[in-house]
């Protein structure tokens, strides 16, 4: 921490945390095999923090200045394939793509179902309503009267006069690229007519007159762009104090009789270890399906994949992000909304498990068949979901133990996609057979 009062942001508390974790971990490693592929597991996930990390940073400094805000919720995929990208204007062609996009819209239209905003859902309805039909130059200036609107609502100030300026905890949208940087370019006074398009939604520009060609994709994104990053301000800012004070709760020192816990706990831990036997691998045969009672074990992981699998065939994103792993420990409804996006139009229609095998103490791993539909054309394929055994904030415990619960890698929900289109690609071989 910063001093006694100021927690650590979370993603710093958790490189934090881990780094001090990795030399015991390798110690461990030395006498265990199961420790070694769990801090192997564990690296992996770190590395893909931190990445993304990395790569939020040089989407800042790029597109930074070329109109582009960063927002908590911003899709790490789509963050990603922007800054693989060497051609600027490619770039800028995905995150319009992105960005306009239909559920992404849509996703962020939910926000105006809360009390917090919905003083501008009819606008923000009829915005999307134009911004599908690409009539821009409608939409542009109804999404930055809802901007206008948030920000002098909530501060008394324009957003484009400092209203958004003052720093919120543990948020991305007051870092570098953030609102308070998009702003300052985006709220830059026009004095003269200018009739040649412009690519960013210069408020003043617009709303005045001045900037009169507006109306194209590039600067109908950045807006959408510019109110998701405002949305997500204005949300982390009303609970913030909440967060703090639960942040200085999670990262204070521990008092003596919590580390005689801790102990304890790591007692009772080495003891479930000892005594902790692999079952028989299941194979080749359905143990539960979509839609038909099965009698799998309660709490077993066979139960924790079919209550998964059973959430994906619903849409059911609540209960998804509550069992799939997120070590950063964002929110349930940011979790909800990304694996959302992941799934977009993937339907899953059947499923059945048909295997498990348990391949350490507090892993296991199922076997997956599974159909479904995208773009109105039928899928299969099979593919293994693997799940760690852990507590609420996702540290590992060994099956069984009280505070334990099965979750599942996030990298599921992704092989689901591939699943799907090595399916197209086999269907669309050529056969065999003369």
């Amino acid at each position: 921490m910063a001093d006694e009062d100021t927690p650590l942001p979370t993603g710093e508390h958790i490189t934090r945390q881990y780094q001090q974790m990795r030399p015991l971990l390798g110690l461990l490693g030395l006498f265990s095999g199961d420790v070694r592929r769990q801090a192997r597991e564990l690296e992996k996930q770190f590395a893909d923090v931190e990445r993304m990390k990395e790569d939020r940073q040089k989407f800042a400094a790029r597109f930074g200045p070329r109109g582009w805000t960063i927002f908590d919720r911003l899709s790490v995929e789509a963050l990603r394939v922007a800054v693989a990208e060497s051609d600027d204007n490619l770039a800028d062609q995905g995150l319009v793509a992105h960005h306009l996009d239909a559920d992404i819209l849509s996703f962020l239209g939910y926000r105006f179902n809360t009390s917090r905003f919905e003083a501008w859902h009819d606008i923000y309805g009829r915005a999307v309503e134009r911004l599908l039909a690409q009539d821009y130059l409608s939409a542009v200036p109804l999404l930055l009267i809802i901007i206008d609107g948030i920000c002098t609502t909530k501060t008394g100030k324009h957003p484009f006069s400092g209203g958004a300026d003052a720093p919120v905890f543990d948020t991305e949208t007051t870092g570098p690229g953030g609102l308070s940087d998009g702003l300052a370019i985006l709220g830059a006074t026009r004095r003269k007519l200018a009739t040649n398009p412009i690519e960013s939604p210069y408020r003043h520009g617009i709303l005045h007159g001045l900037n009169p060609n507006f109306g194209n994709a590039l600067v109908a994104a950045k807006t959408v762009n510019l109110l998701q990053t405002m949305v997500d301000y204005f949300d982390r800012r009303e609970d913030e104090e909440e967060r703090i004070a639960k942040a200085a709760k999670d990262q204070r020192e521990p008092s003596w009789s919590e580390l005689a816990a801790t102990m304890s706990a790591t007692q009772d831990t080495k003891r479930r270890i000892e005594a902790w036997k692999a079952r028989p691998a299941v194979s080749g045969h359905s143990l539960a399906e979509l839609g038909k009672p099965h009698s799998v074990e309660a709490g077993s992981p066979e139960a924790a994949a079919a209550t998964y699998l059973d959430a994906i065939a619903a849409r059911n994103f609540g209960t998804l992000a509550q069992m799939t792993i997120d070590y950063p420990l964002r929110s349930i409804g940011y979790r909800a909304g990304r694996h959302r996006e992941e799934l977009g139009d993937l339907k899953l229609t059947s499923w059945s498990i048909t295997g498990v095998r348990d391949e350490a103490p507090a892993i296991s791993e199922v076997d997956v068949a599974v159909e479904g539909i995208l773009n109105d054309s039928p899928w299969s394929g099979t593919q293994v979901m693997r799940l760690i055994y852990n507590h609420e904030k996702f540290e590992v415990r060994v099956r069984g133990a009280p505070d334990g619960r099965w979750t599942v890698m996030p990298n599921f929900l992704p092989t689901l996609w591939g699943t799907a289109v090595a399916s197209f690609n086999v269907a669309a071989s050529p056969s065999d057979e003369n």
